[in-house]
Parts: C-alpha cells; sequence; structure tokens
C-alpha cells in the first residue's frame, strides 16, 4: 500500500513534503500548496506521517482525558462551528505541519462519533469524548443493554467501549483504551487496555 501511496502523492505534487517533514519547518510555499491541495490527497499524506511517526495504535481516552500538553492538538476546537470537510482538512493539516510526532486527538463528543471514525484516515491518532446513547444522552453505569442472539444484559457503557474498539480496529489500527478503571480485564477482551 505504501508504494502506491507514493506514487499518488508523487501525482498531486506532494511528495516533497512528506520528504520535507524530515527537516522542519515547511517553506512557506509548501504550506500554500497544502492549502490549496486535494483534501484526499492531503489525507493520505497526513495519513502517511501518522504511521511513519506515531505507528498503529490509537489511543481511546473514555470520559474526560488528560489535558492537552504542547504535543497534543484537540481538535474540533471548543465552540468551533466547522464542518466535516473542514474538520478532516484540519485534522490532515495538523499532522502535516505540526512538530513530529505531534499526537491529534478528536474529541467525538463534539463532531460526533463517525467523524471522529474518518479522521483516523486523516491523521488523528487519539480519540476521546464522552459514552452517549444514539439520543445524545449520557449513558449510566447501571444501564444495561441485550445483546448477542440470546439477548443476554450486559453494560451498556462496556458494550458502546467494545463497538469503539471493534470500529478502530477494522480500520486496520490498534485500540488502545484508556481510563477503565474498576472494569475487569476479561470483561475488555478484545480490548487492549492501558492505565492513564
Amino acid at each position: 500500500m505504501t508504494a502506491f501511496v507514493d506514487r499518488a502523492l508523487e501525482s498531486a505534487g506532494l511528495r516533497d513534503v512528506l520528504d520535507a517533514r524530515r527537516a522542519p519547518p515547511l517553506p512557506e510555499a509548501m504550506m500554500e500548496r497544502l492549502r490549496a491541495a486535494d483534501l484526499l490527497m492531503l489525507g493520505a499524506l497526513a495519513d502517511r506521517i501518522r504511521r511513519d511517526e506515531v505507528g498503529d495504535e490509537v489511543r481511546i481516552y473514555i470520559g474526560e482525558p488528560p489535558a492537552p500538553d504542547a504535543l497534543t492538538t484537540v481538535l474540533p476546537e471548543i465552540g468551533s462551528d466547522v464542518t466535516g470537510l473542514e474538520l478532516l482538512r484540519q485534522v490532515a493539516f495538523a499532522r502535516v505541519t505540526a512538530a513530529t510526532a505531534m499526537r491529534v486527538r478528536i474529541d467525538w463528543t463534539r463532531c460526533g462519533m463517525e467523524l471522529a471514525q474518518v479522521a483516523l484516515g486523516f491523521g488523528a491518532d487519539e480519540l476521546c469524548g464522552l459514552i452517549t446513547s444514539k439520543a445524545g444522552m449520557l449513558i449510566s453505569s447501571d444501564e444495561l443493554l441485550g445483546i448477542g442472539k440470546k439477548s443476554r444484559r450486559e453494560s451498556a457503557r462496556l458494550v458502546k467501549q467494545r463497538e469503539l474498539a471493534d470500529c478502530v480496529r477494522r480500520s486496520g489500527r490498534i485500540p488502545v483504551v484508556v481510563g477503565l478503571e474498576g472494569v475487569a480485564e476479561d470483561a475488555l477482551h478484545p480490548f487492549v487496555q492501558d492505565s492513564p
């Protein structure tokens, strides 16, 4: 897949940006080309940089994530009113122009879970947010859902967390769920769990 992406970046005139990432900062002329670049090609470039610099792990913060530091960008910004395509461009642009190994975190509470998942293909490597129902209501710790053919009842929060990790896994990435204190390790399987 890398050779295909490299050829596509070459055709789009963005291969030199990938090379220039190794000796930052990017020249202003390249920044202008990035602002005008096709969104899908910008996303491919950003995802290639993400893979090279931070790997395939996606850290998932359930609930309140740690405060961002100098190497973390959180999108969308609080109070931001960007469209989905504008957010994807911001994510890709942040990955391409930021410091090496910068973490790009998407808050699905602000933009929606579906858009947050798409952002993973545009260079994002962290997800954070609250576990809610489809109606947007917070799921209480004692709420149960019926799952499986025999409709056994299980914690709704745990079911939602598994769904989230499965979505990350289906994208070819490795979920690392953070912030699940008090949950038995066997209940998380097949989650990858990490301590905060």
